[in-house]
């Protein structure tokens, strides 16, 4: 899964901290609606890619987001 930070929000599109950061949190709330409550955390800083995409109908490059397993 690719994901986002605000930090890299900012600097793909200029916009200022406050925006990135409230693009950051509606879709986590967009995630938690679609079914993933670990988005709820206030802790998490970053969102999956093609929410944001989705949301500022941008193109915006991401990073690549690999889950450890515990054995």
């Amino acid at each position: 899964m690719k994901i986002i930070t605000k930090e890299e929000i900012i600097a793909q599109t200029g916009i200022s901290k406050s925006v990135a950061s409230r693009v950051i949190r509606e879709g986590k709330q967009e995630m938690v609606k679609r079914g993933y409550p670990f988005y709820s955390s206030k802790r998490l800083s970053f969102c999956p890619l093609d929410i944001v995409n989705e949301m500022l109908v941008l193109d915006l490059k991401g990073i690549e987001y690999h889950a450890v397993k515990s054995a």
